[in-house]
């Protein structure tokens, strides 16, 4: 489901036979808003009231429980369980409890979900109408059946097992069985190693019915169970309500204990190598095991920050190093994670360019001796001070902002494992106050986590090529004790005073005033020709957000500079701006929350930012500098080029990349401007051609619109706006983009093809488009179709014929180049069942012409307004929509109007729309099925 916890590249697995009843606890003090205890058999509780979203609340039933717990012959029962969990229950037969949600605004998938991993199972029924006390008391009356009262029913057992046979198969991916054989050599052979959640497929299609009922009735009881409930409520009567109904359920007597299982420590360095056909790089992990905090206390949380300020200082001089071209390494980095709950683990991380594998060792080794020797600077602390303090002052600027989600999710963590969820003031007050107390010594002392040789594991991992020579475990610890031996330099930390801008600017006149007509939002025009559109809002305290466009874009290119103009924006931000290279940027804008990015689309050329109000300053400086003053680096350039070449040396076998080129060249048709990512695409790409290109598409701010959304104080920012946007340059040019007639053929295309595959299995991409009028109301019924058809593929493919884990319906509705609609389909399945599958797929299409499901159409509409509600309070919403109405020259809907057009929607309606997009439509579909052996 929606958070399936595989294990990645250094994720979550262990060692058998020794296990603890200890658990972890915290000495730090919940947040005192929340409503917590224990009831009389054993379910804790957690109730808070929060009004991000307003009117909302989200409910976590939390188990500690997983697949840890399971035995050999209940491997993958777990997760399994989770899926029955929404397949009938005591209150809520069958799909009874979907329904009802649905028919409620609350959509399955999105807010309706779970997961399953080793050491937990966690449900969730999110963004709920709190005005709806019925509604209430059933999510309420959900959870309660989670606890105790799933049916389990044969019918939807055998049912359910084609389901979780395909999400099997869609989960073996080339990462998932690289896991699959490091796990038990990284994880000391735990019992961790021998449970990947997923579960034995052998299991899967043949356990009786009696051990999912047996791991059910042993587990999921209350004194291992969490009630959490974060919203918009009162908190008083929230309580009440659970302490009655959760206090009823029996607590089984002579309970089995929920035993905790340990990582036993290597007594010497391990190594494993993985290899797979269809990995796609090589990385060199080397992971040192240490025992995991069991008090979570105020010592936890500092050496938390201190642990955070050393990866942060070491990851910065790595990137340094990546900056140059001869670097033999794509990728460096250090960091913490940890392994379960008795077990954590700091690592080293390289991905090498293919047969550099020692030298890229070796570079990062060097960076990592050279802290060793003479540790970090004081301004590299300073900084990492500095950024670490910013980012709790924005915390606490945004305290109003945090989610339901976010403090549920928090609340979860310190059920499970003591994870420390104070106040956001408590916490706040302890960083301020901690921070400026961490000396560089105790930043240098986190070495120490790297230490224990003995208690290590080298994770090698990448393509199964006999060119490539993996280091073997002797000459890995060689480079090492090269490295150690040789000379080494003190690192030289190179600042700068200089301001981001040096031009001396003036402020501007604004010539013209008028309003956005739909908003409170303000339009501007400056002397030099840029429109400036503004919108004060109180919905964030700590953001400002920020969009610029203008027509053009790709689209202008000849077909020999495509390739250069893919890469135009990247060459400009990594090499940074003005008088600052991208080191020397990072270094000065620590402390700053404030970015912005250039991207250069196929009819457009955008800029995206964000700025905390009180570095709304620096936002527009790095905006100005962009335009006047960008820089091209072409060391930068080359080392970022070694990277992309690096990564074509495994493409032949990315089966992911075959399916996705063919489907880009056949929905347009092989036109020639559809590039592939390949020798010939990075062949094309000349430096000098992706500067021109830049300098030529972000220039004339008499082109662009600039938008800003967020905590504006026009007294304070109308100024500055005047004076950075109004400085930029003008050309007063008319631009606009140009129809390459990049178009899908006419009628049906289709290609079905081969690969050879690790795991069999087919996937199928269907695209329709046809020409439709592009405005609001068919955009709505655009969506509406996609949903609907969604709904019946859930039913038919995945629930009646267990022939896929999920079918993706999405609808594209485009203005450029030409008007059209299209809705995309694409699902994994067995190779066997395929045609079946796909004969569905169309009569499903033929069917919604003629029938639709008015129960459907009634929870999508109630989705939609429900939607709305939530979108109208948040800036990204505002943002989009104006610039929407901008760039589409469409009107802005009022919230009544928009609602009023939901509640029109009508099932005649839908298959009018329905059968106008499916007329004489143009297609294309893509199979791409195993080779046979």
């Amino acid at each position: 489901m929606k958070k399936f916890l595989s294990l990645l590249v250094m994720s979550v697995i262990l060692f058998s036979g020794n296990f603890s009843q200890a658990q972890n606890t915290t000495t730090i003090p919940l947040n005192p808003k929340v409503k917590h205890g224990k009831l009389s058999n054993g379910m804790t509780y957690y109730v808070m009231h929060n009004e991000e979203p307003k009117d909302r609340a989200s409910l976590y039933f939390v188990q500690n429980v997983g697949a840890i717990l399971e035995e050999d012959a209940q491997n993958g029962l777990a997760h399994f369980l989770e899926h029955m969990a929404f397949n009938g229950l005591k209150n809520f037969p069958g799909k009874n409890m979907i329904n009802y949600l649905e028919k409620n605004g609350i959509q399955f998938g999105r807010d309706i979900n779970a997961y399953t991993a080793q050491d937990e199972t966690v449900y969730n029924i999110s963004n709920l109408p709190t005005g709806n006390e019925n509604l209430i008391d059933s999510a309420l009356l959900v959870l309660h059946d989670w606890s105790g009262g799933l049916l389990l029913e044969a019918e939807e057992i055998e049912s359910e097992r084609g389901v979780i046979h395909e999400e099997w198969r869609t989960r073996r991916n080339s990462r998932f069985r690289i896991n699959s054989q490091t796990s038990p050599v990284m994880y000391n052979h735990s019992q961790y190693a021998k449970r990947d959640v997923i579960g034995d497929l052998n299991v899967i299609d043949n356990f009786e019915h009696k051990q999912l009922r047996d791991y059910y009735k042993k587990w999921y009881r209350p004194d291992n169970q969490a009630v959490v409930v974060v919203g918009d409520f009162d908190v008083e009567k929230i309580e009440a309500k659970v302490k009655a109904l959760f206090s009823k359920i029996p607590m089984p007597k002579n309970a089995a204990e929920r035993v905790y299982y340990q990582v036993e420590d290597s007594k010497e360095t391990q190594y494993v190598l993985a290899k797979d056909k269809e990995a796609k790089s090589v990385s060199i992990n080397w992971i040192f095991r240490k025992p995991a905090y069991t008090t979570r206390d105020e010592n936890y949380m500092r050496e938390s920050l201190v642990q955070g300020m050393f990866n942060t200082m070491l990851n910065n001089r790595l990137k340094e190093l990546m900056q140059n071209p001869e670097c033999p390494a794509v990728g460096m980095s250090v960091g913490n994670f940890g392994m379960c709950r008795t077990k954590e683990a700091n690592y080293l991380y390289v991905a090498p360019k293919e047969n550099k594998e020692i030298e890229a060792f070796e570079t990062f080794m060097t960076e990592f001796a050279r802290v060793q020797r003479f540790g970090f600077a004081e301004t590299e602390l300073e900084r990492a001070k500095t950024s670490f303090l910013r980012s709790y002052e924005s915390y606490l600027q945004g305290k109003d902002k945090i989610s339901n989600e976010d403090w549920a999710q928090t609340f979860q963590k310190h059920y499970l494992s003591a994870n420390p969820a104070p106040s956001v003031e408590w916490e706040v007050e302890f960083g301020e106050k901690t921070i400026p107390s961490i000396t560089l010594m105790e930043v240098n002392s986190m070495l120490k986590n790297y230490g224990d040789i003995n208690n290590s594991v080298f994770a090698l991992s990448g393509p199964d090529k006999e060119e490539i020579k993996y280091p073997t475990k002797e000459e890995l610890f060689a480079s090492v004790k090269k490295v150690m031996t040789s000379n080494i330099e003190a690192y030289a930390d190179e600042t700068g005073d200089a301001p981001l801008v040096t031009d001396e600017l003036t402020d501007k006149k604004f010539v013209s005033e008028s309003v956005v007509k739909g908003t409170d939002a303000k339009l501007y025009t400056l002397e030099n020709g840029a429109r400036v559109v503004v919108l004060p809002t109180d919905y964030s305290k700590d953001e400002i957000l920020f969009n610029a466009y203008s027509f053009g874009g790709s689209s202008l290119l000849e077909r020999e500079d495509l390739e250069s103009g893919d890469v135009a924006t990247m060459l400009a931000k990594i090499s940074g701006v003005g008088e600052f290279n991208a080191i020397q940027l990072r270094k000065k804008l620590t402390g700053k929350i404030a970015g912005v990015s250039p991207e250069l689309g196929s009819y457009t050329e955008t800029f995206s930012g964000s700025a905390s109000p009180k570095d709304f300053e620096t936002m527009l400086q790095l905006l100005y500098q962009y335009f006047e003053h960008p820089r091209f680096d072409k060391n930068v350039f080359q080392a970022q080029m070694g990277a992309i070449k690096n990564n074509l040396q495994n493409v032949k076998a990315d089966n992911g990349k075959a399916l996705k080129d063919t489907i880009g060249q056949m929905v347009a048709n092989y036109h020639e401007r559809a590039l592939m990512f390949n020798e010939e695409f990075v062949n094309n790409i000349d430096f000098e051609k992706a500067k021109k290109i830049y300098l030529d598409r972000f220039k004339d701010a008499s082109d662009f619109t600039f938008l800003f959304v967020g905590n504006i104080d026009e007294e304070k920012h109308l100024p500055l706006i005047r004076k950075y946007i109004g400085s930029i340059s003008s050309e007063n040019r008319k631009e606009n983009w140009v129809d390459r007639k990049v178009r899908m053929a006419e009628g049906k295309s289709q290609n079905i093809f081969e690969r050879e595959m690790q795991v069999p299995k087919t996937t199928v991409f269907l695209s329709v488009k046809n020409e439709m009028k592009y405005n609001l109301e068919t955009r709505m019924y655009a969506r509406v179709v996609a949903e609907l058809l969604s709904k019946r593929y859930m039913e038919t493919i995945r629930e009646q014929e267990g022939g896929t884990y999920g079918v993706s319906v999405r609808p594209s509705i485009s203005k450029r180049p030409y008007e059209n609609v299209g809705i995309s389909i694409n699902f994994d399945c067995g190779p066997e069942k395929q045609e079946r599958l796909r004969e569905l797929v169309y009569q499903e299409i033929d069917a919604i012409v003629k029938t639709v499901n008015e129960t459907d159409l009634e929870e999508i509409k109630k989705n939609y307004i429900k939607n709305r509600a939530e979108a109208v309070k948040e800036n990204s919403f505002w943002l989009s929509v104006i610039q929407g109405s901008l760039m589409n020259d469409e009107p802005i809907t009022d919230t009544e109007s928009y609602n009023n057009l939901v509640n029109s929607i009508s099932a005649k309606k839908v298959k009018e729309f329905a059968k106008k997009l499916f007329k004489k439509y143009d297609s294309v579909e893509v199979v791409m099925n195993p080779k046979k052996s």
